[in-house]
């Protein structure tokens, strides 16, 4: 299994050295949460660092990639491959090198799922909102990340859609039903 050391070996010969900088701050931010929802911090960690492992291969790499690997998706995914199937493609490309719940905390990290693990949520929630993100929004979902979890979610998921939508971009399936699960009863 890939430890943190062999994790920054990883990254640093495939990432620029912003995207390294942005993957260091979303690890210690899922550090950070994990602890405070009783996520494990080592998978935290290593699933922070590892998140964008595949997020600078071109569109034509990333589809390439999913095909070789098997990953599914839709017209959406492709037509923003690089942005979308980022985290699929390096759970794949990583799996039998990380534990299971770290490749699915990295494949989840981008646009969220129904059924969502602890650790899932703080990877996902520590890329939205690690202190490098400065945006409308933002600030209100680090405030309830503090004391809840599900809360913090259903902002996070609410933000994103709302951006996507007014952007005239789709959404994923899979983004949908995380906003939905996140937002009943509400």
């Amino acid at each position: 299994m890939i430890e943190p050391e062999e994790a920054e070996r990883l990254i640093a010969a495939r990432l620029s050295e912003k995207r390294r900088a942005h993957v260091r701050r979303v690890a210690a931010e899922a550090v950070v949460l994990a602890r405070r929802f009783g996520a494990s911090e080592s998978e935290a960690e290593l699933a922070g660092l590892l998140h964008d492992y595949c997020r600078e291969l071109s569109d034509e790499e990333m589809l390439a990639a999913a095909a070789r690997y098997g990953v599914a998706y839709g017209a959406v995914e492709a037509r923003r491959p690089r942005h979308i199937l980022h985290g699929p493609v390096a759970a794949a490309e990583l799996a039998g090198r990380v534990p299971p719940s770290v490749a699915q905390a990295i494949a989840r990290h981008t646009v969220g799922a129904s059924g969502m693990s602890v650790l899932d949520r703080c990877v996902y929630l520590a890329d939205f909102l690690e202190p490098g993100r400065d945006f409308a929004g933002v600030e209100e979902v680090r405030v309830l990340a503090r004391t809840s979890l599900d809360d913090a979610i259903a902002a996070a998921s609410r933000l994103t859609l709302l951006d996507l939508v007014g952007r005239g971009r789709g959404v994923v399936p899979a983004a949908l039903e995380m906003y939905n699960e996140s937002h009943a009863g509400r």
